[in-house]
């Protein structure tokens, strides 16, 4: 394969968030081809959020929609690549509040090089950043369980490397995350994103999907990417403009619990074309259970600790 960087299309759902400029502003400025790069922005504004409109740009596509119409962030992740993915050979999604490193294109299509296999995906929660250019210090992070919520769903926090001590190679994770996934453009297209998800329970369906449709994990081996988790962003939320935000958290897990668990939904709505986002049948939950080191059923967590000689990060998804 060439080493140069294959054309790539990167996702953004933006949600009333002025920092979509910056970030892609940054995005192109440290990227080594950004001639291969194209962005595509769902915008979801109300009227008055013209600074949170992505910038006029020849390799920007941005629909705008009024947020009063938007079901949160999956549905929106699903709109964005039903109307504005083409035919690039890769994909990143990334959040709307987000910095870059020098080169992070070519250096993450090295990384995915270095991988076992064609159906691999680099994913990982970044290291934070505050506004505008305060970045984290150095180090590897890598996903894994962090407990499971009081809706019974699994959500993930960071295990950290120190950077000095950084791997040679992308290491073998068991998850992926919705605000940095790189893949193939075949992998959300064999497992397209879920619309009827909410918030909580988007990153760990999208895993057990991906594994069992064939695709294998692996965790970025040096810094690339930053994100801002700040709560005090000033953007607003989704579930803060919209009244039926708890609606549609319970619809999301009553689909969590039956997709993963097996229950029996309370709300048999909740159970919309789960057919056409369900698991794959090239490999088991239950083998995905034991990667992962959890049990769906049992909403219990059977190994802690990956990493005998790192420390753990807590960076939940925010």
């Amino acid at each position: 394969m060439s080493q140069n960087p294959p054309t790539l299309f990167v996702a953004i759902a933006n949600y009333r968030d002025r920092e979509i400029t910056a970030t892609i502003s940054d995005l192109f400025r440290r990227a080594a081809r950004p001639e291969l790069i194209r962005v595509g922005v769902l915008s979801q504004l109300m009227p008055g959020d013209e600074a949170c409109r992505a910038p006029a740009h020849p390799q920007v596509q941005e629909v705008v929609i009024d947020a009063a119409s938007s079901r949160g962030v999956c549905w929106a992740r699903s709109h964005l690549y039903q109307t504005l993915s083409g035919d690039e050979a890769f994909v990143l999604q990334i959040d709307s509040h987000m910095r870059f490193e020098p080169a992070w294109d070519r250096r993450l299509f090295e990384m995915w090089q270095q991988c076992e296999g064609d159906k691999t995906i680099i994913s990982h929660y970044p290291l934070g950043y505050v506004p505008p250019d305060q970045l984290a210090e150095k180090a590897i992070t890598r996903l894994k369980p962090g407990r499971f919520n009081a809706h019974g769903t699994l959500v993930y926090q960071s295990d950290i490397f120190p950077y000095k001590n950084r791997p040679s190679k992308p290491l073998s994770s068991a998850f992926v995350s919705g605000n940095f996934l790189y893949a193939p453009a075949l992998a959300l297209k064999q497992v397209p994103y879920d619309p009827y998800l909410y918030f909580f329970g988007e990153e760990i369906t999208l895993s057990a999907r991906l594994w069992t449709h064939g695709w294998d994990f692996y965790a970025p081996n040096d810094v690339l990417a930053y994100h801002n988790y700040e709560k005090q962003t000033g953007r607003p939320r989704h579930w803060d403009d919209h009244t039926q935000a708890e609606q549609l958290e319970w619809l999301s897990v009553d689909r969590i619990q039956y997709l993963l668990a097996g229950r029996k939904p309370h709300n048999p709505d909740a159970l919309k074309q789960i057919a056409h986002y369900g698991l794959g049948t090239q490999r088991s939950l239950q083998d995905y259970e034991t990667l992962a080191k959890v049990s769906f059923s049992q909403q219990k967590i059977l190994e802690t600790d990956y990493i005998r000689h790192g420390r753990r990060l807590r960076i939940y998804k925010a």
